[in-house]
């Protein structure tokens, strides 16, 4: 019989971690997914535009106009062994090193399966040519785990219940020294946090994610569970993935039988694994192939700071009916964290959304969570850094350490983040903070920051932004391309590029030269930046083009 375990919570944190990794490997432009560009603002038309452009080069269907057109490569699976910078929000150091660490390292074959649970096909150069692969094997691995990522859509709603936006949603991963199947849900990614919020809680439109956690109290009444009620959002979102999950389950076991099956997630992903186990002991996940070895294998569900998705007692009392007992869910979070809905957060920005959203929707139901709570002691940070996974590790560790009185590893920072700032100075625009003196995260950020941006990307993002610079004419609406009236600063980006593809080669004649007319380029580039006030499209047509310079200068070492 499952029953919680710290240091196992801890494990699953890891896979939370891969998870987050995955979906920012899966974004076209991880370095600004969201199109903040250079900075926050709850209510931005420069964005809305640039967004509006986006949905109509994309050709997006109308039904799905309202969420933020984020890029994301449906047709590369991610690879577990490569890092990637990305871009998590719009604070001071807003942007994440995602390192391949030992989970990433141990997996020894990786593959990806579409909405519908098909293989996706992988082109790879090799010395006779191109050729297709159904997946990679990793020789270098430290270990034999074999992965599988799924794909699902966020943002659909308990009147449009279809309508989402699909990304890579997670992944089912095989131990075969466990004989353990993990399958991992990510959490929600927003961009800047406060306009999402208000954008999904008002009208549910912008983040696609955000439209679902806010959809989190309106109610969907699942018939295979005796019309139990779930959040809407959360089982929407579950359902989306029901094919991808399943297929991606299979591919990981490949015929093998696990011992155990561990569904996890951080957040909405915490939200998301709950609706899975439900599935599986009760529903119809794996139906034919769960039967047949459900005597062998034990099922659960780590929930790491995980809102209820559960609406009403009686709805969990029919869940438990069918699914024969108490749910085997534990649910590790911060004493004040008002995602999980923690009794010890008195008032805060979500508890007051929560009030509100349940005033509209159904003031009579109340959210309950399934299984085993676990408060952990030592998280002592205010919401909404008691919600971070950082904040959570800390607690596990601290669990642990008392649970068994001994140490544990130092981490090299859960996910270290760093400052970023295209405009500053030459040579000093990346400023790791915390501990990054270790020599391996410095390597894992120049790597990362090469292959997260490219040149032909950084233009192609720079010219949406040109592409709704307010002109000045006098018609409202109208606009111009900064290219018809300033080529200069295309064409300084195409001088500037062709100076770092130079100066990456290390025999190249007149290095001193050409890093003296590339620092002359790029400070040319910041002097227009810093001619334009406010968040406005002008300036990010230069921030972007500045942000694959610095990115190139600081990987290459050009300083």
């Amino acid at each position: 019989m499952p029953h919680p375990n710290a240091e196992t919570a801890l494990d699953m944190l890891e896979y939370c971690r891969f998870a987050y990794k995955a979906y920012a490997q899966g974004c076209v432009y991880p370095m600004d997914p969201f199109y903040e560009s250079h900075g926050a603002g709850m209510w931005q038309g420069a964005r809305d535009r640039v967004l509006a452009q986006v949905h109509k080069l994309l050709g997006s269907e109308a039904d799905i106009h309202k969420f933020d057109p984020i890029e994301y490569d449906l047709k590369t699976p991610p690879n577990p062994r490569d890092g990637v910078v990305y871009r998590g929000g719009t604070g001071d150091a807003p942007y994440i090193l995602f390192q391949p660490r030992e989970l990433d390292r141990s997996i020894s074959f990786s593959k990806g399966v579409d909405l519908e649970g098909e293989d996706i096909p992988i082109k790879v150069q090799d010395f006779f040519g191109e050729k297709t692969l159904l997946g990679l094997e990793h020789s270098e691995a430290s270990g034999t785990k074999r992965c599988c990522y799924f794909q699902g859509k966020t943002g659909m709603t308990q009147t449009h219940p279809k309508a989402g936006w699909p990304s890579w949603m997670g992944a089912a991963i095989y131990d075969p020294d466990l004989q353990r199947l993990t399958v991992v849900f990510r959490g929600s990614r927003s961009g800047a946090g406060g306009r999402a919020l208000g954008q999904a809680l008002v009208s549910s439109v912008g983040s696609p994610d955000w439209v679902t956690d806010m959809n989190h109290l309106k109610e969907v009444r699942v018939g295979r569970f005796s019309n139990a009620k779930l959040s809407a959002g959360f089982w929407y979102a579950y359902k989306s993935c029901q094919e991808s999950l399943a297929a991606a389950c299979l591919e990981a076991m490949h015929g093998r039988v696990p011992r155990e099956i561990i569904f996890t997630g951080h957040s909405l992903g915490g939200a998301l694994a709950q609706c899975a186990y439900l599935d599986l002991a009760g529903g119809t996940l794996l139906e034919k192939v769960y039967a047949k070895i459900k005597s062998r294998v034990s099922v659960c569900c780590y929930a790491i700071s995980a809102p209820p998705v559960v609406l009403g007692a009686d709805s969990k009392a029919k869940l438990e009916l069918h699914i024969g007992g108490d749910a085997q869910v534990f649910h590790y979070f911060s004493p004040y964290d008002a995602v999980h809905n923690s009794k010890k957060v008195k008032t805060s920005a979500v508890t007051a959304v929560n009030s509100v959203v349940g005033l509209f929707t159904h003031p009579l139901t109340s959210p309950c969570h399934l299984g085993v709570e676990i408060p952990l002691k030592d998280c002592t940070r205010a919401f909404p850094d008691a919600h971070e996974p950082e904040e959570v590790r800390t607690g596990l560790v601290g669990l642990i350490r008392k649970e068994s009185r001994m140490g544990l590893p130092a981490d090299p920072g859960f996910w270290p983040t760093f400052s970023f700032n295209p405009t500053g100075p030459w040579g000093a625009s990346v400023r790791p903070g915390g501990d990054w003196a270790a020599e391996a995260l410095a390597a894992h950020l120049k790597i990362a920051l090469i292959t997260s941006v490219s040149e032909s990307r950084a233009r192609v993002r720079a010219q949406l932004w040109a592409d709704v610079v307010k002109g000045s004419g006098k018609k409202k609406g109208d606009y111009e391309v900064v290219d018809d009236t300033d080529g200069a600063s295309f064409d300084a980006f195409s001088d500037a590029c062709g100076l770092v593809a130079e100066l990456s080669n290390p025999f190249t004649d007149n290095r001193s030269r050409n890093k003296t007319q590339l620092r002359a380029l790029r400070n040319e580039m910041i002097k227009s930046y810093q001619g334009a006030s406010g968040h406005k499209a002008s300036s990010s047509v230069y921030f972007v083009m500045l942000q694959y310079l610095t990115a190139a200068q600081y990987g290459l070492d050009i300083v």
